[in-house]
């Protein structure tokens, strides 16, 4: 598999761990977290290591799902009403 340019990721079935950190915008330290928690799959190619692109997408999917069950607020949304609670409770 020839490199991939950022455009053609999308349909590579391999990336190095570099770009899987580039892909989630994390480090390559957490890429290889998420390896060992069997979160991402890979492969080896040579002495190169290959992460699969769908286990990419599959976590990032299960990252949105876990979250979808948290409440929508912001810990600044909670800071904000706070102070605002504060405020009001000053004016009163």
């Amino acid at each position: 598999m020839s490199e991939n340019t950022h455009n053609g990721t999308a349909n590579a079935l391999g990336v190095s761990p570099r770009k899987a950190a580039e892909i989630l915008g994390c480090g390559r330290t957490r890429i290889y977290q998420l390896l060992k928690a069997g979160e991402l799959l890979s492969y080896r190619e040579g002495a190169a290591r290959r992460i699969l692109t769908s286990s990419i997408r599959d976590y990032v999917g299960r990252q949105i799902e876990a979250q979808a069950s948290y409440p929508k607020w912001s810990s600044t949304a909670k800071a904000t009403e706070a102070s605002l609670c504060r405020r009001s409770r000053k004016d009163a």
